[in-house]
């Protein structure tokens, strides 16, 4: 057998981005400081965070509370306009490859990395949880959305960058406007959670939002000149039905317990809304 006969293999570069101007952002040059990342929030919120708290008081952190749910509000409220200003330049559906235009490339990527630095942000939600010892708040779906969200969008941004995210970003930007304002306001106490109206409504605009972001991005992929791979393409779909399926699931059970635990209770309505603030 002569040299030139060798098995080969794949030459698989994670450090190498489609775009180089995607390099010079924070995090994105390598794999392994977003890993870090995911590796050291798994751990603590599975691991060290409810260890630490098993003979502890939960902790308040009305304060603390209300300030990061401002910054989020603050924070979704800036990238929902971004977005928007974006989609009327370019279009909802636009057929033209913006990411081949040098001069429009790179405002479109740092604004895709504005969205997974929010995702990045997100991941404090559950840390809260475990330091308020609401265990039955840190479920599969809550630890499954946020991990998957920071690292999805990291390797979207990385390898298969697509205007697509920018619809994606918009909705999702303006979902989170209204839920981090429940939970800005709620932290306040029982005193202004009360006359907080939309609680029952978050759930309810989140499935509305993946329903929307399916058919945008089933029909982006046929109309767009660069569309990403089928693969990318493939796994986006299956992903967003799965988080339909998994938040349909969350409301099937909120609703039902709801219901069985207020059942027979004359002032049915009162019991519903203290639940809900649980």
């Amino acid at each position: 057998m002569n040299g030139d006969s060798h098995l080969r293999f794949l030459d698989w570069d994670l450090t190498k981005s489609r775009y180089n101007e995607t390099d010079a952002l924070p995090l994105m040059a390598t794999p392994g400081p977003v890993l870090m990342i995911l590796a050291l929030y798994l751990l603590y919120v599975l691991k060290i965070g409810p260890s630490l708290m098993t003979k502890r008081e939960p902790y308040k952190l009305k304060a603390a509370l209300v300030l990061y749910n401002g910054i989020q509000v603050v924070g979704s409220v800036y990238l929902a306009q971004r977005y928007f200003v974006q989609l009327m330049q370019q279009g909802i559906l636009p057929r033209t490859c913006h990411l081949d235009i040098e001069n429009e490339r790179t405002e479109i990527l740092v604004s895709i990395w504005f969205y997974f630095a929010a995702k990045v942000t997100e991941l404090l939600d559950t840390v809260f949880f475990v330091m308020r010892k609401k265990d039955n708040q840190v479920t599969f779906l809550h630890l499954y959305h946020h991990s998957i969200m920071m690292v999805g969008t990291w390797a979207y941004l990385k390898y298969w960058p697509s205007t697509t995210l920018i619809f994606i970003g918009f909705l999702n930007s303006m979902v989170h406007v209204f839920m981090y304002t429940y939970y800005g306001l709620a932290a306040l106490g029982p005193e202004v959670a009360k006359y907080i109206f939309w609680k029952k409504y978050i759930t309810k605009i989140q499935l509305i939002q993946f329903v929307c972001i399916i058919i945008h991005y089933n029909t982006a992929v046929r109309y767009s000149e660069c569309p990403p791979s089928n693969g990318v393409a493939t796994f986006v779909a299956c992903n967003t039905v799965f988080f339909l399926l998994l938040f349909l699931n969350f409301y099937r059970q909120s609703y039902n317990r709801v219901n069985k635990q207020c059942n027979g209770i004359s002032n049915k309505e009162k019991c519903v809304n203290s639940i809900k603030e649980e």
